[in-house]
């Protein structure tokens, strides 16, 4: 497996890599208007020429990408997406580590609009979900954050890094 920087004629298929994404978790029938407001945006959507797009791929077949954008004071993970068939198998942690080590040379922290079906896979990455951010009715997507310096979740809570304090700690 190997990563390169995307092409701009490679946006289609990011694009569709993404819609058939949310069509493996079944966005198109749950929440049509989510759905097409998606495929809407993504065809005016910036891509590849405007910021940091890394394609994995295996024997020359496009397995996954993703997209960071730089905010200032953060960096945004805008997409990570595979091909469908393909979830499950070890590809995601590849493509996350990736991404990590990207991201980390442009900022502190890393903000993640997570799809509710990826929530689980980025809190196992050990991102820390903030809050949930409704964006078509119904439709909830994760909002997290990762820390890039490797110290401690971003932002900090309450309780403390790894929950709330024990007797023991």
């Amino acid at each position: 497996m190997t990563f390169r920087r995307a092409r701009a004629d490679e946006r289609e298929t990011f694009n569709e890599m993404t819609l058939a994404g949310l069509r493996y978790w079944g966005h198109d029938r749950n929440h049509p208007e989510a759905y097409e407001g998606l495929a809407s945006i993504l065809s005016t959507a910036d891509g590849p020429e405007s910021h940091p797009v890394f394609v994995l791929e295996e024997r020359t077949a496009v397995v996954g990408f993703y997209e960071l954008r730089d905010r200032g004071d953060h960096v945004e993970l805008l997409r990570m997406f595979m091909q469908p068939e393909l979830i499950g198998h070890g590809y995601g942690r590849t493509l996350w580590t990736h991404a990590v080590e990207q991201a980390a040379s442009m900022s502190d922290r890393m903000l993640i609009m997570a799809d509710p079906g990826a929530v689980g896979f980025y809190q196992a990455m050990g991102a820390t979900l903030e809050r949930h951010q409704e964006i078509a009715p119904g439709f909830l997507l994760g909002v997290g954050w990762y820390d890039l310096t490797g110290e401690a979740p971003w932002p900090p809570n309450d309780s403390g890094a790894n929950g709330p304090a024990t007797a023991s700690d």
